[in-house]
């Protein structure tokens, strides 16, 4: 199998500051909606503001790198691909992902573990109404996997390939991909489902598998949540 060689990588001074740059401004933005939230009571409508201004700041952070290191979209990963020979391999992967969740789940309820109640997907994803719905299925299942794909696969594992070899580099942006998602109990399925994501850039040589894949991984969980708070 053909590995990934980008056409062009970050060195490690520019892919340290991508990935302080992801984290600074994920703090901030928590910071300020924990700000905002003790000032107004609206808690549903901050917890979609830092959403979509989350989505902003990675739309940011590549646009920097594509003008500033003058990179092409072919560079962060977005390249051709024929979906009718991969979609077997996003549908294979899909259920192995959500057996792994199911698994988890089933262990973390035999260990009398639920989600608490101010979690924030939880929040946002179990509001079963129309705009809602719509809002989480723009948020989750169409900007997360673009941004996130092109950050996490196309820029941070694609330059740590280069240096560390596939599953070091794997390891590693799936770990960064979990982590900023503040949710300590759903790290090992966002872990795991990192890996495949990778998995599938590199086998593709393309983000449009892996960003296919996430989109219909989120699709499903918010369609699910949706469906239980009614």
């Amino acid at each position: 199998m053909e590995e990934i060689k980008p056409v062009k990588t970050l060195n490690w001074v520019d892919l340290i500051a991508a990935v302080l740059g992801i984290g600074v401004l994920f703090v901030l933005l928590v910071l300020a909606t924990k700000w905002a939230a003790a000032r107004w009571p609206h808690e549903q409508l901050l917890l979609y503001l830092n959403g979509f201004l989350t989505q902003l700041a990675f739309l940011f952070l590549i646009w920097v790198i594509k003008t500033f290191r003058k990179w092409n979209w072919a560079d962060f990963g977005w390249r051709p691909v024929k979906f009718r020979q991969v979609w077997p391999s996003i549908i294979g992967l899909y259920i192995f992902a959500w057996s792994i969740n199911f698994m988890y789940g089933l262990f973390l309820l035999s260990r009398g573990f639920t989600p608490p109640e101010t979690d924030v997907y939880s929040q946002l994803f179990g509001q079963a109404t129309l705009l809602t719905f719509l809002l989480n299925f723009l948020l989750a299942s169409i900007l997360a996997p673009l941004t996130e794909e092109t950050l996490f696969r196309g820029v941070i594992f694609g330059s740590l390939h280069t240096y560390l070899g596939k599953w070091t580099a794997a390891a590693i942006s799936s770990a960064l991909f979990s982590l900023l998602h503040f949710q300590a109990y759903g790290f090992l399925p966002r872990f795991m489902l990192g890996l495949i994501l990778a998995h599938m850039y590199e086998k593709n040589r393309s983000l449009y598998p892996s960003m296919a894949l996430h989109a219909l991984n989120n699709f499903v969980a918010t369609a699910l949540l949706a469906g239980l708070s009614m």
